[in-house]
């Protein structure tokens, strides 16, 4: 009763341990217990069953090894007593005996001898001589044979300490009717190491044969004179039965296997050894055994470190959310919460979130209406958001109302709407008639209003109707949505302009190259030659027009892709001046305008790109001879500093409007006279500046004292790409 009184004392303290732990703690004893029992119940087991089954497969190959080895030693002796009787049948061999002719003879035995490849003793013994190998202690012939005439082999050890040889003996018959006997044939193998390397090269197993107690021949290296195990070697010799034992040499341990080598008479002559360095196969198994403990450790701390970062990630919100449960002030709920998991995190919130159930159920409603309030007041940022009582008085502004209207929130905030929202000039509808339209959904339209500045602004206004339920302690509200669409607009004018005037800018050329070959085709047989040349001159004029629109357009294009490029080299500017002059040419003869050079006699070369030079001159002449009236002047002047060439293209026309200036090398924008911007076709300048400053130069304009206006441009003389090629 003690012991189980002392057991039951155990296991209630271990189990209010195990309680008192935090789910870190608990987790990762349970990993470790889990690796412990499967170490215990599957990896131990496991090992020592690998073990025995690898014990048994060597033992299994020792016991194969040791047939084989038997059945090699009996083909051995097979082979001698039938090389035996081919020796004594050998017709020379007899008609040698016949002659009694030794001098030949013990050649003749050599010879077979070595015929043979491994035989240690030839000899043929008759009543009358003896001829070949002589060897002490060597069987009589006769008494070797007694019994199993007329051919016999067996083992036989010879001197002491004993040798062991395979002796093989036959007849020799006379060729007489009674075929008497005339003498014998005695050939011998002795078992030595090479033998015993052959035999494990057929095994496998390092082969070794004892006589008498002493390793006579072997092929196991540094092995003893005696066997591996000499006790099992003195009972195999008594019993004449095989085993397989465990033996040692040095410091290494062998699988054995001993047989006994017995004579036709069953006497037990030598032993049969085989040998398997068994310290490799251990050791591999040991090792085998230490990888897998350790690999179960390397798997119990790597396991213990992910669960106790899982269990962290567990419990560190729980606690958050127990502190955070501390924290609640308003609120009730219905059903308990009090929860008993035994886990000491998940208790303590839910003690906490049991103190915090009665008040969360009273704030429940208040607070879904206060989200579906903040959701209608956040669901369009971030849009200008501005929020109006029932009193249409401002109740909230939030920053991108500031940034469109220009306005600080705390400067409106409980002022009427009419003070944020002034119409613009010319604008009828306000945003009072939006408030006041009566509707059951949103109300969207554009209106023109006034910001801080004055400036007149387009803004996209969404109102939404009127909260009947307002969240108690809040008065009813409705929220206005504003986004600034006056650059949009803008841009959609631009658009509609731009297509307006290209449409424009290509009909007129090619309304004047239709009429033209109209009247060509019509005419053309009552037309002279000269009356064709100037009818065919208005559809060149037509075309060169279309051509350098066209090209505006693309170089445009490329410009803004980010992909236009000029192209270097040495350019005569003189040339660059009359190929732009004889392209203006016609048109400036169709409107009677003199284009006049003032400037150098003689112009620098400079390194630019030559057809991006003649663009920019026939882009200016072109603007220059539009501008000025009928039979005005055209003026190219040029001027040279020691870095710096200076192009200009005077007019005389009216003038440009001094607010033009800023816009007039942007796209789009037109040297019109009109007052109010354009956007149109103006791509000319644009181009114009772009390929200018690809060269390093600027471009600027300005209005002659006298009238007329001034359009210029700078390119340096010796750029920094010049100097790099030079």
């Amino acid at each position: 009763m003690g012991y189980v009184s002392d057991m039951r004392s155990l296991i209630n303290s271990l189990r209010q341990r195990f309680q008192k732990m935090n789910l870190t703690q608990r987790l990762v004893l349970s990993l470790v217990l889990v690796v412990v029992a499967i170490i215990v119940f599957i990896g131990i087991p496991t090992n020592l069953a690998m073990w025995r089954a690898l014990e048994r497969q060597v033992w299994l190959r020792v016991q194969d090894a040791q047939s084989a080895t038997q059945g090699l030693y009996t083909a051995e002796i097979t082979r001698l007593k039938k090389l035996a009787g081919l020796i004594a049948g050998r017709p020379t061999l007899y008609n040698l005996i016949q002659q009694s002719d030794l001098a030949a003879l013990d050649p003749y035995l050599d010879a077979l001898k070595l015929e043979s490849g491994n035989l240690d003793i030839v000899q043929v013994i008759t009543p009358d001589l003896i001829a070949g190998d002589q060897l002490a202690g060597l069987p009589g012939p006769q008494t070797f044979l007694a019994g199993s005439e007329p051919y016999f082999a067996d083992f036989y050890i010879v001197g002491d300490p004993g040798k062991l040889y395979i002796v093989g003996v036959s007849q020799i018959q006379s060729k007489e009717a009674n075929n008497p006997v005339v003498g014998w044939v005695l050939v011998a193998r002795e078992l030595k190491t090479d033998y015993m390397v052959t035999l494990e090269n057929q095994t496998g197993l390092a082969q070794s044969l004892i006589v008498n107690g002493r390793r006579v021949a072997t092929s196991l290296p540094a092995a003893p004179n005696w066997s591996l195990d000499p006790q099992s070697a003195l009972n195999v010799e008594k019993t004449g039965e095989a085993c397989c034992t465990m033996g040692a040499a040095l410091d290494q341990t062998y699988y054995a296997g001993l047989m006994p080598l017995s004579d036709v008479h069953g006497n037990v002559v030598a032993l049969s050894e085989l040998a398997l360095p068994g310290n490799s196969i251990r050791n591999g198994m040991v090792n085998t055994i230490v990888v897998s403990a350790g690999f179960s450790l390397l798997v119990m701390l790597v396991g213990s470190f992910l669960v106790a970062r899982q269990a962290r990630s567990i419990t560190n919100p729980l606690l958050q959310l127990s502190k955070t449960a501390d924290q609640f002030s308003q609120g009730n709920l219905d059903a308990s919460t009090t929860i008993e998991s035994g886990v000491p995190e998940i208790n303590q919130l839910s003690r906490h979130f049991e103190l915090a159930r009665r008040q969360l159920r009273h704030t429940l409603a208040v607070t879904q209406s206060e989200m579906k309030h903040a959701e209608r007041l956040l669901s369009l940022l971030p849009k200008g958001v501005i929020a109006l009582d029932e009193n249409d008085r401002i109740t909230f502004f939030n920053p991108d109302a500031e940034v469109i209207l220009g306005y600080r929130s705390w400067d409106v905030e409980r002022l009427h709407y009419t003070h944020i929202f002034p119409p613009a000039p010319g604008e009828t509808a306000t945003v009072g008639d939006l408030l006041n339209k009566p509707t059951d959904g949103p109300i969207a339209q554009r209106l023109s209003v006034l910001d801080a500045q004055g400036k007149p602004l387009l803004l996209y206004i969404t109102i939404s109707p009127l909260d009947d339920n307002p969240p108690s302690g809040y008065g009813s509200e409705r929220v206005l949505v504003i986004r600034d669409v006056t650059e949009e607009d803008a841009v959609n004018r631009l658009r509609y302009n731009f297509l307006a005037n290209v449409a424009h800018e290509f009909r007129t050329p090619l309304s004047g190259i239709a009429a033209t070959t109209e009247l060509l085709v019509d005419e053309v047989n009552d037309l002279t030659p000269d009356e064709i040349k100037e009818l065919v001159e208005p559809i060149r004029l037509s075309t060169l027009h279309l051509q350098t629109l066209v090209e505006n357009l693309l170089e445009s294009t490329t410009i803004e892709a980010g992909c236009f490029q000029i192209h270097r080299r040495p350019v005569n500017l003189e040339a660059v001046v009359k190929e732009a002059a004889d392209l203006m040419f016609p048109l400036l003869k169709r409107r009677n305008q003199h284009l006049a050079y003032t400037g150098p006699v003689t112009l620098p070369t400079v390194w630019a790109d030559a057809n991006r030079l003649v663009q920019v001159l026939v882009n200016l002449l072109s603007n220059a001879s539009k501008f000025s009236p009928m039979g005005g002047k055209i003026e190219l002047n040029i001027t040279q500093d020691p870095d710096w060439m200076t192009i200009a293209v005077l007019d005389s026309g009216p003038g440009l409007p001094t607010e033009r200036f800023a816009d007039l090398f942007k796209r789009f924008v037109t040297a019109n006279q009109s007052h109010d911007t354009q956007y149109g076709i103006g791509l000319g300048l644009s181009v114009v500046k772009s390929i200018v400053e690809m060269h390093g130069g600027q471009v600027g304009a300005e209005n002659l004292p006298k009238g007329g206006a001034k359009v210029w441009f700078t390119i340096p003389i010796h750029p920094k790409e010049e100097k790099e090629n030079l």
